[in-house]
């Protein structure tokens, strides 16, 4: 009798092992295919980082304004000049640089120059409230990426960041940082 006990605890803890095992396989496989995974995306990231740089044919975008009312297409904007804009809440040199635009945003538009500024992954209520909160009514376009596909379209990584676009659909500059009054004419001036 107890060699009949001693085997059925043999064979118990041998099936624990083999369960046991059997767990640690497929965490071992989960971990290696985890593994195999962000080596490939870095791989390709690598090759093709995504960034829109200047050269390049600026992606087509529609988005739609902070009030709802208005659906712009980047595309129908060329002919013009236009700088592009990708800004957040958060994002205290972009708060600096708006009222600077609003003050040239006239000149800019007799230059024949366009500007939107595109806030990344936001929702319309908190921009709405910050852009309330600023003390100056901005009467540029100001677009909604709440899902950053824009963002991703472009490459953004830091903010501020300003494309330079011209007549041709083409980027001329990409400008990281804020704007000033005479970086703003500057790159208004190139992307005639």
């Amino acid at each position: 009798m107890k060699k009949e006990k001693t085997g059925d605890r043999m064979q118990q803890a041998m099936a624990h092992k083999k369960k046991r095992s059997f767990w640690r396989l497929m965490v071992m496989t989960m971990v290696l295919f985890a593994g195999a995974v962000v080596v490939m995306q870095l791989i390709e990231q690598a090759g093709n980082d995504g960034r829109v740089e200047a050269g390049d044919a600026a992606p087509n975008f529609k988005l739609v304004s902070l009030d709802g009312a208005t659906m712009l297409e980047r595309e129908n904007y060329e002919g013009k000049g236009l700088l592009l804009n990708f800004w957040g809440t958060f994002c205290e040199p972009c708060k600096k640089e708006m009222p600077v635009v609003q003050e040239n945003y006239a000149t800019l538009q007799d230059m024949g120059v366009d500007f939107w500024a595109v806030n990344v992954g936001e929702t319309p209520l908190r921009v709405d409230n910050f852009v309330n909160g600023l003390g100056v009514e901005l009467d540029y376009p100001i677009l909604m990426d709440t899902r950053s596909e824009v963002e991703k379209a472009y490459g953004i990584y830091n903010l501020p960041v300003t494309f330079v676009i011209d007549e041709d659909g083409n980027v001329i500059e990409k400008y990281e940082g804020e704007l000033t009054k005479e970086k703003l004419m500057e790159l208004a001036e190139k992307s005639l």
